[in-house]
């Protein structure tokens, strides 16, 4: 590429467009311009054809390119149905490919390996044809406006962007120029329409990804279920951020309409039997999270949510959706008992979602008698768990409970009723708050060899309280005697000579020569242990 490069490509070095645009624009030129017009790009940008690229107000590469004429080009990073060229060619063309391949070289990247890419995996062309290209340059006539409100809009996303899911046949690669096409449709609308417009854009989104993901077979469908969620991942944050944002007791009436919209969508979404890969009912929680401090607003929903409840024939999912929701509703009115009590026939791995936020709001709130109902509550869903990693949630709110109010033996009761699965975090948390006797009548308890402890655990108990590990040790020594064996014997002197140093740093070595005599006295008749103790220079 050295060829190519000289003289380019400091245009826009301090000017650049933001990382999601670039590959917005990746997206959309490998969606929408068809190969034999990429070629041609791809040439004139070869040819040095691209005279000069630029950002400008942050959202539009502009370039001029050298043809039969000199024609500008604006590529738009938000919305490109928007970008143009001067040239007579209606559609997208070979000069905004070879624009943004320049545009592309000034960002670091390498045109050549991209292009190359392009044309190994076969990416979907989008809109093919002169006829479609032209219907799709003029499609800004047909959308809605910013008073067309959100009915207009859902038939406008599924009438020309409804089948994109159809080109998922890999990836999600596909969406995200539809995602930020269809967000840049409200770039100029006031804040609150903007934002909320934004939210239907990301749900429609969200939707193809399900669309998707249920056509694809069921061999692979592992690897697209990770494949597409952490490609989802970012939506769903800015959807999140996005909620964050809405302020409920403050919304005028069309932005009113927007989220009383949103909710029936996400609800009836959450509710569908064929959307099983994202987590729509946790969407509608983030949604009622925010919006319960509008008691007009909870008391709609409570009633609405009670008619669907008594009108379905729902399985459990459902039922556990509607649970939720309602739980929801009551947290948020102070009333735990009545939570727990909707959500205590539900799937635990459907709920826990919630459940765990519930506790940790209470914890954060520094409201103890809710955070014990919610962790007596969890403790009691997960009486007869066996997976440590599992039970870490619920550990993690025990440990930071018996943090914030120590004098209380309660947390450390309810991790103790978990052994041995909750070993590793209880003895973590016993380190943590300076518990060492309690500490080493953990370890007596499940008979944890001192070998078995990290290094770095042995030294703090060493340091600050050196007498609680002796018991520990002595109980090693006799289980490493009774193997018989010679390699036995050996650990066990490993083990008395540390003993020893516990008993110097503690201030009894007239205990330990007492203790090492009575050892090699009662032991007499072992000669291999003797022979050891003799070496180790533990005994004359």
């Amino acid at each position: 590429m050295n060829d190519i490069t000289d003289g380019v490509g400091v245009d826009c070095a301090m000017n650049r467009l933001a990382d999601e645009q670039v590959d917005f624009l990746q997206s959309a030129i490998a969606t929408l311009i068809v190969p034999t017009i990429m070629e041609r790009g791809w040439d004139y940008y070869r040819k040095r054809k691209v005279m000069v690229t630029e950002v400008v107000e942050g959202n539009a590469v502009y370039g001029a390119v050298s043809g039969e004429s000199v024609y500008g080009v604006m590529l738009d990073a938000d919305d490109f149905a928007y970008s143009t060229c001067t040239c007579p060619y209606k559609g997208y063309c070979k000069h905004m490919a070879a624009v943004f391949f320049h545009y592309y070289e000034t960002t670091g990247e390498n045109p050549e390996t991209w292009y190359r890419d392009y044309k190994d995996r076969n990416l979907p062309a989008g809109i093919k044809g002169k006829a479609a290209l032209e219907a799709a340059a003029s499609r800004v006539e047909d959308v809605p406006d910013q008073e067309s409100g959100p009915s207009a809009w859902r038939d406008f996303f599924a009438k020309d962007y409804g089948d994109i899911w159809r080109q998922c046949r890999h990836s999600l690669h596909p969406l995200q120029p539809v995602l930020q096409e269809l967000k840049g449709k409200s770039k100029l609308w006031p804040e609150p329409l903007r934002r909320v417009h934004w939210l239907h854009v990301i749900s429609f989104v969200l939707e193809q990804v399900e669309l998707a993901y249920a056509s694809t077979d069921a061999y692979n469908r592992y690897y697209y279920e990770m494949s597409f969620s952490r490609s989802v991942d970012p939506w769903i944050a800015h959807f999140n951020d996005l909620v964050a944002e809405l302020k409920p007791t403050e919304m005028a009436a069309g932005e009113q309409e927007w989220i009383d919209s949103l909710n029936h969508v996400l609800r009836e979404n959450a509710l569908r039997v064929s959307f099983v890969l994202l987590r729509w009912d946790y969407m509608l929680h983030v949604l009622w999270k925010q919006l319960a401090g509008n008691p007009v607003l909870a008391a709609e929903e409570r009633e609405a949510l009670n008619k669907l409840a008594a009108a379905g024939d729902w399985d459990d999912r459902q039922l556990s959706v509607l649970q939720a929701a309602k739980a929801q509703l009551s947290f948020r009115e102070g009333d735990d008992a009545e939570a727990i009590k909707l959500l205590e026939d539900t799937p635990f791995e459907r709920t826990s979602l919630f459940i765990y936020e519930f506790a940790e709001q209470r914890l954060g709130a520094r409201h103890k008698e809710g955070l014990i109902r919610w962790l007596d509550f969890i403790g009691s869903k997960l009486a007869d768990c066996r997976n440590s990693t599992m039970l870490r949630p619920f550990m993690r709110l025990c440990r930071e409970a018996d943090l914030n109010w120590p004098d209380s033996g309660r947390w450390l009761d309810m991790m103790t009723q978990h052994l041995p699965y909750s070993y590793a975090e209880l003895s973590a948390h016993l380190l943590e708050r300076g518990k060492y006797e309690e500490w080493a009548d953990l370890q007596l308890l499940l008979t944890i060899r001192p070998d078995e402890l990290d290094v770095q655990d042995i030294r703090q108990v060493a340091k600050s309280a050196p007498a609680y590990l002796l018991p520990l040790y002595h109980q090693a020594v006799d289980d490493s005697i009774q193997t018989r064996n010679r390699q036995g014997y050996k650990t066990a002197v490993k083990l008395l000579k540390r003993l020893e140093k516990l008993y110097t740093s503690s201030g009894r070595s007239v205990v330990w020569k007492r203790y090492i005599t009575q050892l090699h006295m009662k032991h007499s008749r072992l000669r291999a242990l003797q022979e050891e103790l003799k070496k180790g220079k533990l005994v004359p």
